[in-house]
């Protein structure tokens, strides 16, 4: 069996359990080395765009990066990103052989995402790289990533997600999410709310001194603001990423060459990742997908939606919703029917990996004195109306390879 087939067919397992014996994969330089150059991106949404935004502004500098995310829309390829190209076949069954030496040696079986993540640190530490971004899995002290100990980490935001493994409050999020590392030197916090009520937390929990404490956010409209309130999330995100670069390359006694860029600048601020606010048609038949599969994701798709769009113009959206079991399906549900202008259709099973059952669905929608129209992701793309994909990652890459 070759390795990427090997690789492929991890992906229907759940066995990323083996963070103890993980770190002895590196030798004790090469950990040093991937402490003191990798930045961990933490947090509940908005990890992606912003680890994107950051790979283009330091590769903009000049420095040769590294870009790990999860989960890819289409092909594994697209989880590790070398100087802003996908890593190659070739680069993934080399970065396997390995792993599997290293399973074989200690009589284990790596996970899926475990198999990817040290493929994407061993191909950092051969071909000798500037910067390891690296986006977190679900969680933080027990993420596979954080075996790096990433001496800078950013947090985008906290949500409540994944609260079976996380904890059912913000607190408790929280504090799992930034002990991601053991050694942090610096903190980047991209989240108003979170700096509003729990700096004094994440000082301590991370013994970060004050100077090495830096607020990811539009620190202008914190202080104007009357009420705390995030801005629109890709802005938020972008912020955040400018802060984290600004951090970086300070460490590395070099300027930003775009820093009063105005074309740059713009050029940023319209950077847009794929699946995430996605337009791919635009009005009168303005078609978006976006892959929020929480409540605070969906919220925030919202805020986004109708800060860009007068929706008295758009008038009516077609909303199609799938959502991934085990989410929280009944508050993302109870967002969207929040919203007047939205016709909401359920997409059929079968429509994306790990789908929610439609019939579970169906329940909670009668449960609510709610009618549901069943639809198919066909019917989405061939629709002349104004229409929303949005629910899951999956459907979005469902979407994305069988349509686009």
């Amino acid at each position: 069996m070759d390795n990427l087939h090997y690789l492929l067919q991890k992906a229907s397992s759940n066995s990323n359990k083996n963070l103890e014996i993980l770190p002895n994969f590196f030798s004790q330089d090469e950990k040093q080395l991937l402490s003191q150059k990798s930045v961990s991106i933490v947090g509940t949404n908005g990890k992606t765009s912003t680890a994107t935004v950051l790979n283009e502004l330091l590769s903009r500098n000049g420095l040769s990066t590294i870009l790990f995310t999860s989960p890819h829309l289409v092909n594994v390829n697209e989880r590790i990103q070398i100087k802003k190209e996908i890593i190659k076949d070739i680069d993934l069954d080399r970065g396997m052989e390995k792993v599997r030496v290293f399973e074989a040696t200690n009589k284990i079986t790596l996970g899926y995402f475990e198999s990817i993540f040290l493929i994407a640190a061993t191909y950092f530490l051969n071909n000798n790289l500037d910067i390891f971004i690296v986006e977190a899995g679900i969680g933080g002290r027990l993420d596979t990533t954080s075996i790096l100990n990433s001496q800078i980490v950013c947090l985008t935001n906290i949500g409540l997600d994944h609260t079976e493994l996380l904890g059912t409050t913000i607190e408790k999020i929280l504090h799992e999410k930034i002990l991601v590392s053991e050694n942090v030197k610096q903190f980047i916090n991209g989240s108003i709310e979170i700096h509003t009520k729990y700096e004094h937390l994440i000082k301590e929990s991370l013994k970060v001194k004050n100077v090495d404490y830096h607020l990811g956010f539009i620190t202008d409209e914190y202080v104007n603001s009357s009420s705390i309130v995030e801005t629109n999330y890709l802005k938020s995100n972008q912020s955040n990423a400018i802060k984290v670069s600004k951090v970086i390359l300070g460490n590395l006694n070099k300027t930003d060459k775009f820093k009063n860029d105005p074309l740059y600048l713009k050029k940023i601020n319209k950077m847009k990742t794929e699946g995430r606010f996605q337009v791919v048609q635009n009005l009168p038949s303005l078609k978006i997908i976006d892959g929020a599969h929480n409540p605070s994701g969906i919220k925030a798709f919202f805020d986004l939606l109708e800060y860009s769009y007068n929706i008295d113009d758009v008038k009516n959206f077609d909303c199609y919703v799938g959502f991934n079991k085990n989410k929280d399906y009944r508050e993302m549900l109870k967002t969207i029917w929040l919203k007047n202008y939205l016709n909401i259709k359920v997409l059929e099973d079968g429509s994306f990996f790990k789908q929610q059952k439609t019939y579970t669905l169906e329940k909670f929608f009668i449960a609510n004195n709610k009618d549901i129209q069943k639809s198919t992701l066909k019917e989405f793309h061939l629709s002349n109306k104004p229409s929303i994909l949005l629910g899951s990652l999956y459907l979005i890459g469902e979407y994305i390879k069988e349509y686009k």
